[in-house]
C-alpha cells in the first residue's frame, strides 16, 4: 500500500473526462486495449477487503486538522446496506464515496480500477467536456478541442439536461465505456435545445499549455494541469517569450491542480526569489504545535501563523515577470491552482478575474487498494500567508466577476479592461 507522490488534484472535480481532471488539447488518439477485461463486479469477500484497505488509509494516514477520522466506521454503518447491496464496480464506488464524503472535505476519493489505471497511463476514455451541477442538470465549463464533445459542436454555457433519457446528477452520468453511444439533451444559453449523440474514446490526457497574445503588450498563458502535460522547460520557453509583455493573463480557469512541485515552479517564475506563500500544515506539524503550545492542533491557521517552516518561491534560472498579472479562475479552478492565484493575489496585487474557486486544496496521496481500485486522500491543509486565508472550503471571490459566454470571453475582456483603466 505505497502511496504515490503529493498532489492538489481536486477530488470530486466535475470532469467528464473519466478519472483525469485534464484532457488533451490536441488529443492523439489510441486504440491500445486494457492488457486485462475492467473488473465490473465484485464479490462480497472483495468488497470487504476493498473496505478493510480503506479503513487502514484512513485510520492510519489520512490527515487534516481537526478531524476525527475514526468516524469512518460511522459513515460506513450508515451506507452499509446500499454498500453491500452494489454487486458491481460503479455501484460499490459510488456508494463508497458517498461515505467518504460525510467528511466534508475534499480530496478524498475511492477511483474505479479503470480510473486508476487510467490516471497511471495517461489516457482514458472520455467525451472531453467539463461541467458542474446547476438546477437543470450540469453546465458545460470547458470543452476540449478534437474531443466528442467538441465535435458535437458543445460550447461553455450549454447545459446537459438528459443523458439517455434521465436527467443527469453528477459527472458519473458522463463516464461512458469506451465505444458507448450517449443520447443527450442540450440547451443552449439561448433556450434552444437539441438532442445530439455523441461516443467516447480513448485520448490522452494531457494538454499542452499555450502563449498568445489578445492584444499587443498583453500575453495570454493557459495552464490546463499542473499535473499530466505541466513541462517546466515550456513554461519557461514561454514566460521568457512573454517577458517584454505589460500584462501577463495567467488562465487557470477549469484547471484541478496537480504536484506541488509544478506549482512552486510557476510561482517562482512570477514572484521574487524566498518570497513565502504559505504553508502546509501536516500531522508532524501538529505535534509540534500540540507539544510547544499545549493546545489542541485542530486550528490550521493558528498553526500555520505558529510554525516557522513556511513554503516559500526557489530561484530559477529566469528572472520572474516584472509586468502586471491577471489570473482568471472559475469553479474548475482547485487546489494548485487556488494557491497559485491566492499567491498572486497577495503578493502580486493580482486580481482574480471570473467566478469563485472550487475551495478545495488539501494535499493528497493516492493509496493502491486491492484488486486495482486507489484511494486519494489528505495528508495535510493549506494556509496562505501573509493573509492567513485557509482555502479548504473557503473558495477564492473573484474581484472582477466574468461570466461563461459562448460568442466573447469576458474573462479576457475585462481582464484587458482592468489593465487599460484599473478597476477598484
Amino acid at each position: 500500500m505505497k502511496p504515490l507522490r503529493r498532489t492538489f488534484s481536486v477530488f470530486a472535480c466535475l470532469i467528464a473526462l473519466g478519472a483525469a481532471a485534464f484532457a488533451q488539447q490536441t488529443p492523439p488518439e489510441t486504440s491500445t486495449p486494457p492488457a486485462t477485461p475492467p473488473l465490473t463486479t465484485l464479490t462480497a469477500d472483495q468488497r470487504k477487503e476493498v473496505l478493510d484497505s480503506i479503513s487502514t488509509f484512513v485510520s492510519t494516514r489520512a490527515f487534516v486538522p481537526g478531524v476525527d477520522f475514526a468516524r469512518w466506521t460511522e459513515f460506513v454503518e450508515k451506507r452499509r446496506e446500499s454498500i453491500e447491496a452494489s454487486d458491481t464496480v460503479s455501484g460499490f464506488t459510488r456508494e463508497v464515496n458517498r461515505a467518504l464524503r460525510e467528511f466534508g472535505f475534499s480530496h478524498i476519493n475511492l477511483r474505479t480500477p479503470t480510473a486508476s489505471a487510467n490516471r497511471r497511463s495517461g489516457s482514458a476514455v472520455v467525451l472531453g467536456l467539463s461541467t458542474r451541477p446547476v438546477e437543470d442538470g450540469l453546465e458545460v465549463t470547458a470543452v476540449v478541442a478534437n474531443s466528442p464533445a467538441a465535435d458535437a459542436r458543445f460550447k461553455v454555457g450549454d447545459v446537459v439536461l438528459e443523458v439517455n433519457g434521465a436527467k443527469p446528477t453528477s459527472a458519473e452520468s458522463l463516464r461512458p465505456e469506451e465505444g458507448q453511444t450517449l443520447a443527450v439533451k442540450v440547451k443552449h444559453p439561448t433556450g434552444e435545445q437539441v438532442e445530439v449523440s455523441m461516443q467516447a474514446r480513448r485520448m490522452a490526457t494531457a494538454r499542452e499549455d499555450t502563449l498568445t497574445w489578445p492584444e499587443k503588450n498583453v500575453a495570454l498563458l493557459k495552464i490546463h494541469s499542473f499535473s499530466n502535460g505541466y513541462d517546466q522547460r515550456k513554461i519557461e520557453n514561454h514566460l521568457d517569450v512573454a517577458a517584454k509583455a505589460e500584462l501577463l493573463i495567467l488562465d487557470l480557469r477549469s484547471n484541478g491542480g496537480g504536484a506541488t512541485t509544478n506549482m512552486n515552479h510557476l510561482l517562482s517564475l512570477l514572484l521574487p526569489d524566498a518570497t513565502p506563500f504559505g504553508v502546509f500544515v501536516n500531522r508532524r506539524m501538529a505535534d509540534q504545535f500540540k507539544e510547544a503550545t499545549q493546545k489542541e492542533p485542530t486550528d490550521p491557521v493558528e498553526i500555520a501563523k505558529w510554525t516557522e517552516r513556511k513554503t516559500q518561491t526557489r530561484k530559477r534560472s529566469l528572472e520572474p515577470f516584472k509586468g502586471k498579472v491577471v489570473v482568471l479562475v472559475n469553479r474548475g479552478s482547485a487546489s494548485a491552482s487556488e494557491i497559485v492565484a491566492c499567491a498572486l493575489r497577495e503578493h502580486k496585487a493580482a486580481p482574480l478575474i471570473g467566478q469563485r474557486t472550487a475551495g478545495a486544496v488539501l494535499a493528497s496521496v493516492y493509496g493502491r487498494l486491492p484488486h486495482g481500485f486507489e484511494l486519494q486522500y489528505p495528508v495535510s491543509d493549506y494556509v496562505s500567508m501573509p493573509a492567513g486565508i485557509r482555502i479548504e472550503g473557503n473558495p477564492l471571490q473573484p474581484d472582477i466577476e466574468a461570466l461563461p459566454n459562448r460568442a466573447l470571453d469576458e474573462g479576457i475582456a475585462k481582464a484587458i479592461e482592468w489593465f487599460k483603466k484599473p478597476i477598484g
